[in-house]
């Protein structure tokens, strides 16, 4: 119904059952003009929301997880096959030093290995070279029942003798003849023969790579 001069009666409202509803005619523009939303916050429209703290303050961070601290790597000992800490130079069980030789020979087929313990003799007589080596040996023309010895010095260096009573058919490093009980230097990669036939590669074996 219109009254008079067309002006509409005023709307009556109940908010008995909607408290809690909020109205479009209870909306005040000038929250929305001074930026601000009471209770709720103030909401960054770049991405970021204000919970109230100041500006420029950052959350904290995430606590880190459990420290898991890796296993000590480890290798093989080529004398025992027990387990060498890496950096160690010596392994732990039998003592022998982690850097060692290995004598490579295809006449006969054998591979020796030899370390810091002493001198390695290489010759026919089971008493005098290692059994294994003897045995090695056993039956190669023209290698003497004591031939020669092969060491690894303390300080790193290697060095290889004749026996001093001397050989028949005699020692060589490289082709070049070593006299009886001369103490001579060998380097990683030369070729050390015994007599005429017998001849091994001697290299130089470092700890394995990790």
């Amino acid at each position: 119904m219109v009254t008079d001069g067309g002006a509409r009666p005023p709307r009556y409202v109940d908010k008995s059952l909607a408290e809690d509803v909020f109205l479009d005619d209870e909306y005040d523009d000038e929250d929305d003009e001074d930026g601000e939303d009471g209770e709720y916050g103030e909401y960054d429209w770049s991405g970021e929301y204000d919970e109230g703290g100041e500006e420029g303050d950052e959350p904290p961070p995430w606590p880190a997880g459990p420290q898991v601290s890796a296993a000590p790597r480890t290798h093989p000992c080529w004398s025992c096959a027990a387990d060498v800490p890496s950096g160690a130079s010596a392994c732990p069980e039998c003592q022998e030093s982690v850097r060692h030789l290995r004598l490579i020979s295809t006449r006969p087929p054998v591979q020796l290995r030899h370390g810091g313990c002493g001198p390695l003799n290489l010759g026919r007589h089971p008493s005098w070279a290692a059994p294994a080596v003897a045995a090695a040996l056993d039956g190669e023309r023209g290698v003497s029942r004591r031939h020669a010895s092969i060491e690894m010095a303390p300080d790193g260096g290697l060095w290889l003798t004749e026996h001093p009573a001397g050989t028949v058919n005699g020692t060589f490093v490289n082709g070049e003849r070593v006299p009886p009980g001369d103490r001579v230097p060998v380097a990683d990669g030369d070729t050390v023969r015994l007599g005429t036939y017998c001849a091994f590669t001697v290299l130089v074996v470092e700890e394995p790579p990790a």
